[in-house]
């Protein structure tokens, strides 16, 4: 489950940035697939991530007791993964054009689940 929803982040992340940053790619008439990926993708994490924080906190409960750098990273990846959720449905509803703030709020966040990722990975445990 660790896997798939890395995985799932990692596409979100890569089709999010071509997305917001369009000119790193002429994507032209496949710019409409990004962003159909980008939501799907963002409907499967919006099913998985709670399952899979939710098993995760409950393995590693004792652990979570002592506050240390990966309690630190993991508790600040589940607020960016929940801020992410939140904004993406915001933005599916409203779309980008209508409200400018959850688009940038929603690519801030991103940036912070791509720094906890890496941090998360790197900590020793």
């Amino acid at each position: 489950m660790r896997k798939l929803t890395v995985l799932i982040c990692i596409f979100l992340i890569f089709s999010g940035l071509l997305l917001a940053y369009p000119e790193w790619l002429s994507l032209g008439d496949h710019g409409k697939i990004a962003e159909l990926v980008h939501i799907w993708l963002g409907l499967i994490f919006m099913v998985v991530f709670p399952i899979y924080s939710w098993d995760h906190i409950r393995s590693h409960r004792q652990r979570l007791k002592i506050i240390s750098r990966i309690s630190i990273s993991g508790g600040i990846q589940l607020m960016t993964g929940t801020g992410l959720i939140v904004t993406g449905i915001i933005l599916l509803l409203y779309s980008a054009d209508a409200l400018p703030l959850p688009a940038e709020v929603h690519e801030l966040l991103t940036y912070v689940l791509v720094g906890t990722l890496i941090l998360h990975s790197r900590v020793t445990r």
